[in-house]
């Protein structure tokens, strides 16, 4: 392939990813209003979970969510079955990420999750799915088939649902009163502590 071939087909992926999260910001509706109150209000714990690609975003979410003041976990679905679901209790908050909303394993946890007494939020594209239906709270995050790789690989959603997961994490955090300097505790090393210490030091 010629460089600029390469250059083309890349500039291409990348413009169609944009273009994606950009039609994402007017998806945003009540529903994520209420996942960043229940959020927000949470005095229990937010696990995050999802398998494959999702899990990855998942991982992040959690991370981020800590990070910004929410004590949040990432439990993935298939070890929830084998005994990790008995850490839910009421009160907790599970955010269910799953662009098909069609992962066995994901949904099984779920519905444990919710006899044991958490609010379920789902991250799918499709309403109609078996996560949405034993959710309470379902964010629609829906990609053209055009900013995913070869129209099946889940680039562009994976990124919607990154970005879905900062937006509701930086709100969190402002709702919350988390102040910057607290991470200068939790987060002593790297650039983000030398920048927190240099601006609110």
């Amino acid at each position: 392939m010629k460089a600029d071939d390469i250059l083309t087909q890349a500039r291409e992926v990348i413009r169609a990813e944009g273009l994606a999260l950009l039609h994402l910001a007017d998806q945003l509706g009540d529903s994520f209003v209420q996942t960043v109150r229940l959020v927000s209000e949470c005095r229990g714990r937010v696990l995050i979970s999802g398998a494959g690609t999702s899990g990855t975003i998942a991982r992040r979410l959690a991370h981020l969510l800590s990070c910004c003041g929410t004590p949040s976990f990432y439990v993935h679905p298939a070890d929830a079955l084998h005994g990790s679901s008995a850490a839910i209790v009421p009160g907790d908050v599970v955010i269910a990420l799953s662009k098909a909303g069609q992962s066995a394993e994901l949904n099984q946890f779920v519905a444990i999750a919710r006899q044991r007494g958490a609010k379920v939020v789902s991250w799918t594209s499709d309403a109609e799915s078996e996560l949405a239906k034993c959710s309470d709270i379902v964010v629609l995050i829906q990609t053209d088939a055009s900013a995913e790789g070869e129209g099946v690989y889940p680039f562009g959603s994976s990124l919607a649902h990154a970005a879905v997961g900062d937006a509701l994490a930086l709100l969190s955090m402002r709702i919350r009163g988390f102040k910057l300097t607290e991470l200068l505790q939790t987060h002593p090393s790297g650039a983000t502590a030398k920048l927190v210490s240099k601006e609110h030091g």
